[in-house]
């Protein structure tokens, strides 16, 4: 059976703002979804009313073709399929004063023989941090994230 014949569904998702660290210097911010076929970044968008009427118009539509919209709504947005992830893991930033954690993904884009790494950090508030630290939460998508490859692997 091949891994296109179950429906697409969200595994985890980042409500709240993550940033997508190009660079130390370079940092953008949008939403992460994780799904049973890809993982998808999606930056943050000035709302219209013609994006609120399409979104509206998808209300009973597949998650497939909400994540589609969403990811043309802004050219930088991406996806990396569960199929090309390499590995997932936790990534610390040598930042001053503090170094930081974040969740590093290693994938191959297919263009390339080498890897290709992205990183990312949940903007979260102070008293979620404290209660509940960032290292927790990166750990949590890890493991999400490998049991996903896990499962697409049995379905190939």
């Amino acid at each position: 059976m091949g891994q296109n014949t179950e429906a697409e569904r969200i595994l985890k998702e980042h409500r709240r703002w993550t940033q997508w660290i190009e660079n130390p210097r370079a940092m953008r911010l949008g939403g992460l979804v994780l799904t049973n076929r890809r993982l998808i970044f999606l930056h943050k968008i000035e709302s219209s009313p013609d994006i609120k009427d399409n979104i509206k118009k998808l209300a009973d539509a597949p998650i497939e073709t909400v994540l589609n919209y969403a990811l043309t709504l802004n050219r930088s947005n991406f996806q990396i399929p569960i199929s090309s992830i390499g590995n997932a893991r936790i990534g610390a930033l040598n930042w001053n004063p503090f170094p930081r954690v974040c969740l590093k993904v290693t994938y191959f884009d297919g263009k390339h023989p080498a890897t290709k790494r992205v990183l990312f950090q949940f903007v979260r508030p102070i008293k979620q941090t404290i209660l509940n630290p960032q290292i927790v939460v990166d750990i949590a998508w890890v493991r999400t994230i490998k049991q996903a490859m896990k499962e697409a692997d049995v379905l190939k």
